[in-house]
This record gives C-alpha cells, sequence and structure tokens, in this order.
C-alpha cells in the first residue's frame, strides 16, 4: 500500500497536483501549466517524488471532468507506462451525488465516521 498519494487534476488553464502523506496531510500543493512540454516530465516528478521519500507512490488522476475527460489518450500517453512497484497510476471518476435514503436521513449525523474513515484512508483532517 502506498504511503504517498499524488493527485493530479488536469483542466484546461493548468494542472493541479497535491502530494499527500500518510498519517502526514498535504505535503506539497502546485499549479503547473495545461501539459508538460516535455513526454516524460510528469513520470519523472511522481518518479523523483517516489525517490526524495523513499516510499512508493500512488498517482490519482481526475478522470472524470476537464482536460482528462476531452484528451484522454493525452493523459494516457504522459502516463500510461508508469505503473511499477514505486509509482502506480489509479484513474478516478468520483460519482455524482446521488439522492439520500431517507431511512438514513433518520440516523443522525455520522459526520465524524466520515472524518475517521477519511482519517484513516488519507491520513488527511
Amino acid at each position: 500500500m502506498s504511503t504517498l498519494w499524488m493527485t493530479i487534476e488536469p483542466g484546461h488553464d493548468e494542472t493541479r497536483l497535491m502530494l499527500t502523506q500518510a498519517r502526514g496531510g498535504a505535503a506539497m500543493k502546485a499549479r503547473l501549466p495545461p501539459v508538460p512540454s516535455q513526454p516524460r516530465a510528469l513520470a519523472s516528478l511522481l518518479e523523483s517524488l517516489a525517490a526524495y521519500y523513499g516510499q512508493s507512490l500512488t498517482a490519482v488522476v481526475d478522470a472524470g471532468d476537464g482536460d482528462t475527460a476531452r484528451h484522454p489518450e493525452r493523459w494516457a500517453q504522459l502516463l500510461g507506462e508508469m505503473d511499477s512497484e514505486q509509482v502506480r497510476v489509479q484513474w478516478v471518476v468520483v460519482p455524482t451525488s446521488r439522492e439520500r435514503d431517507r431511512f438514513l436521513g433518520e440516523m443522525g449525523d455520522f459526520s465524524s465516521a466520515k472524518r475517521l474513515a477519511t482519517f484513516a484512508a488519507t491520513g488527511q483532517r
């Protein structure tokens, strides 16, 4: 299991990155040009961060919106060969909110349980 997580949110005007450590929270945030000027730039960045920390890294790419949805082939080329022991890539589409079950609404507020699960899984508060 990875101890470093890099979220990658490609957009029209910029690409946002956030590096998160398990039990440590956000370690780095960056707003970069929308597309790297060199084909291996993003892969090199991810590999370098994994080497710098001496830990495995999972890159989580927002595949449901923004530039990734418009140009999946571009991002597949930039990240397609990345799965290794040190760096792996997950393509994620965050589901849209759906109507809440009335029964669950009657059970009370479970926000503290959500925070607990989020902290356990990601280290973020």
